[in-house]
């Protein structure tokens, strides 16, 4: 088999597409105002929770190793906003400026699993799985931007544009009882560094976002990890102005800049990652772009802090909604039905709904409940059907009686949000020509 090269992004199309706007960008250095700063924030917000995150992989279970999360998340799982209760994981922070990283994924062509790798800037440049090789797997290479050696015959090389790069596996599971067979396929997963060095630690410890000289710090060094100009870093030098590049280091005035900024900052993500732009039955459809090398600067970064490793619209669609079809906010106070019309959701592999409860920060996690149930979906064993086919979801904090008790979601305590997710979306959902059903409260 002859080596085979996958370039900066999911082809090459996008990667021109990418290219052309860094290039324009290129020549439009902000300055040194608010409008610069915020412009910054929103190129850098994604280094900065790569970092964050990806320091607590490089503690455990340390850089270039895979560790595997073998159950489904619950209302313990912290580590990242929004988590998945669909599928187990399989995680690796990786670090590449030294060695390429050897990933061995298995084939399965009946259960949905897909492995994605992302850059620094959180977007999707790479896959193995169901989708993207057909359930099929092999022998691959992660390689930075400055790697120019050569992999044997049998290897496809992913070209990474930095050399920080989140490995994360998907498997999906089928209720409690497929967990064992879900297990077995995720334990073929393995990684190993090419040669034998060690690779390079996170020098700055991320603290929290909103104080400006840890984010400075963290971004900044995360910009001189890559060095090279590949992908979105040929874009750092636009923000110097404001305190923002390699080997750049902040001053006074920089500084306070960014201190009166950074809450505004965050406060837009948490009003973008709300998907007002096109609502419908009180639904946020989420933008174009999500995970992908095209995305804007403002999307990327409110999915990094609403929906970090959101995958792209191909491969997945979210649908989030924090009020009912009546536009009044949900609240666990209440009880809703959802009616999930004849057929179901179109999607090619599996669709579920999952219920969060809003953290005063801007993130969400799956709500504690006593059948520790977090989600419901067309692999929910058991569901109560009505005569047309269609199927009422109860969104409530109190079992309902009787039948109804099948079709339950436990509701959070107060505020809270719904995510619908939708794995290999057929192409009317793509359109947005179908519509989520509205949340009626009862």
């Amino acid at each position: 088999m002859r080596r085979r090269d996958v370039l900066w992004g999911v082809s090459a199309l996008g990667l021109l597409g990418a290219v052309g706007c860094q290039t324009a960008a290129l020549a439009q250095p902000v300055a040194a105002d608010e409008a610069g700063v915020e412009a910054a924030f929103l190129y850098a917000f994604p280094l900065y929770e790569i970092a964050r995150t990806g320091q607590n992989r490089a503690a455990q279970p340390g850089l270039n190793r895979l560790g595997h999360r073998a159950v489904l998340a619950d209302d313990t799982a912290r580590a990242i906003t929004a988590p998945n209760n669909d599928t187990i994981y399989s995680s690796a922070q990786l670090e590449v400026s030294g060695s390429p990283v050897e990933v061995i994924a298995p084939t399965d062509l009946k259960r949905y699993f897909n492995i994605t790798f992302m850059d620094a800037f959180t977007d999707n440049f790479a896959g193995i799985g169901t989708r993207l090789t057909q359930g099929r797997g092999g022998k691959f290479w992660i390689v930075g931007p400055q790697w120019q050696g050569v992999a044997p015959g049998d290897t496809t090389v992913l070209h990474a544009s930095t050399n920080d790069v989140w490995m994360l596996a998907r498997i999906v599971v089928d209720g409690p009882e497929d967990l064992a067979a879900a297990r077995e396929l995720q334990q073929k997963i393995s990684i190993r560094q090419v040669v034998e060095m060690p690779p390079k630690a996170f020098a700055v410890k991320a603290t929290t976002s909103d104080d400006a000289e840890n984010f400075l710090a963290v971004v900044n060094e995360m910009l001189a990890r890559s060095p090279g100009g590949k992908g979105h870093m040929a874009r750092e030098w636009n923000y110097t102005a404001v305190g923002v590049g390699s080997g750049v280091t902040p001053t006074a005035e920089q500084l306070a800049m960014w201190k009166a900024y950074l809450p505004k900052g965050i406060a837009k993500l948490k009003e973008k990652f709300l998907f007002r732009d096109l609502m419908h039955n009180g639904w946020g459809y989420q933008d174009a772009g999500v995970g992908e090398a095209q995305s804007t600067d403002l999307l990327r970064s409110a999915i990094a802090l609403g929906g970090l490793a959101a995958l792209p619209e191909a491969e997945a669609m979210y649908f989030q909604a924090t009020q009912d079809g009546s536009g009044a906010a949900l609240n666990g106070a209440n009880k809703y039905v959802w009616r999930v019309p004849p057929g179901g959701v179109p999607a090619g592999a599996f669709w579920s709904l999952t219920m969060y409860q809003v953290e005063a920060d801007g993130r969400f996690f799956l709500t504690a409940n006593p059948i520790k149930r977090f989600s419901i979906g067309d692999r929910t064993k058991g569901l109560m059907k009505n005569s047309d086919g269609s199927i009422d979801i109860y969104l409530q904090r109190d079992k309902p009686e009787g039948e109804k008790a099948a079709n339950w979601l436990p509701a959070s305590a107060g505020a809270t949000r719904l995510s619908l997710r939708a794995y290999l979306p057929k192409q009317e959902l793509r359109d947005r020509k179908w519509r989520v059903p509205p949340v009626v409260k009862v």
